[in-house]
């Protein structure tokens, strides 16, 4: 992942106070920058609008479940998509 100078200040900032938390708690930093981080780059993308309606249409199935169905496994999500 190539970062700009704005993302590798951030990432150097919050890397920082990473190594100063208790190593019990990194796990869960990791997982809440990564997040963040991913939010951050989704708002900031340009996305066609085709890709902008999908993004909104999981947004939707997130929020409303009984929109569709949802899988935690990938290749059960595959076997059922190609049966």
């Amino acid at each position: 992942m190539d970062l700009n100078e704005k993302q590798k200040t951030t990432y150097e900032a919050v890397s920082a106070q990473i190594k100063a938390a208790p190593e019990a708690c990194l796990d869960e930093i990791s997982h809440i920058i990564s997040y963040v981080v991913y939010r951050y780059e989704q708002q900031n993308e340009e996305f066609n609008e085709e890709t902008k309606e999908a993004i909104r249409e999981v947004e939707e199935m997130e929020k409303d479940p009984s929109l569709g169905k949802t899988y935690t496994d990938v290749d059960q999500m595959m076997k059922e998509l190609l049966a």
